[in-house]
């Protein structure tokens, strides 16, 4: 069985207060980084301290299935 994760790179909205929300997953760091742009452009002007996107690796679990 391949462990492999097919969508390795995760998008996270972090607000003010370090609350974290995953927005979503994908292949490439490249596809992430359009998905926060598109995400940016659809909510036009945000108030101060609302938070922001970010980046992150999904780290790859060592677990089997029993």
């Amino acid at each position: 069985m391949n462990n492999r994760n097919p969508r390795p790179w995760q998008v996270v909205r972090q607000d003010q207060n370090g609350n974290r929300y995953r927005i979503g997953h994908c292949a490439t760091r490249a596809e992430a980084q359009r998905l926060i742009r598109r995400l940016e452009a659809a909510a036009g002007a945000r108030p101060a301290g609302w938070g922001r996107y970010l980046v992150e690796r999904v780290e790859q679990r060592n677990s089997t299935l029993r």
